[in-house]
């Protein structure tokens, strides 16, 4: 079976905004999100890795077709970058996600953000959407992994700008990024309110 763990936390507080926010702290990240009568937070280790994270939806066609590509990126760099995958759905159905782990070989950590915690912090706002951050959470790229996807329903024949990886690569040879953002092409996020 393969390697995957559900990270959840919930802490609840009173306030009144809803704001997302994170915290740095010797060993842990923690990001939290303010609500009506709580704040939801969600922890992750640190450590001076990049990090990258996947929004996902286990029914989403194009996060089906893109599995291999983000599989192969976290093979080809997880020793220089932490990779999450997070479902950013209100609604989490345990079954469909397990299936959708086991059937498309996702070995990297699998999120479960119900509560949309990391969804409100990266502004997510499609599925597929990649996320590339640097050791201080700065957003460094944001959007498409690459342009195989032309618009909804239209893939090209072949791929011309691989923007995560040129992303990925530019960072650790410490050179500038060329593209910091492109618009995620896929299914609608859903967003609490």
């Amino acid at each position: 079976m393969n390697k995957y763990s559900f990270i959840l936390t919930l802490i609840y507080l009173f306030s009144c905004n809803n704001n997302s926010t994170y915290t740095l702290s010797d060993q842990e990240i923690i990001f939290s999100i303010k609500k009506k009568n709580h704040i939801d937070s969600l922890k992750i280790k640190r450590n001076e890795k990049l990090k990258v994270f996947f929004a996902i939806d286990p029914e989403c066609p194009l996060c089906k077709s893109y599995s291999k590509t983000m599989n192969d990126l976290y093979s080809n760099y997880q020793n220089n970058i932490d990779f999450y995958a997070f479902l950013p759905s209100p609604i989490f159905l345990k079954n469909k996600m397990e299936q959708f782990v086991e059937e498309y070989y996702f070995d990297m950590n699998v999120i479960i953000d119900t509560n949309q915690i990391l969804t409100h912090f990266l502004n997510a706002t499609i599925t597929p959407e990649c996320f590339l951050l640097d050791k201080n959470l700065n957003i460094i790229y944001q959007g498409l992994i690459d342009d195989w996807v032309k618009k909804l329903g239209r893939k090209g024949q072949k791929i011309n700008h691989r923007y995560l990886e040129e992303a990925i690569e530019s960072h650790l040879n410490e050179e500038s990024i060329n593209i910091n953002k492109t618009n995620a092409i896929g299914c609608r996020i859903q967003i609490l309110k």
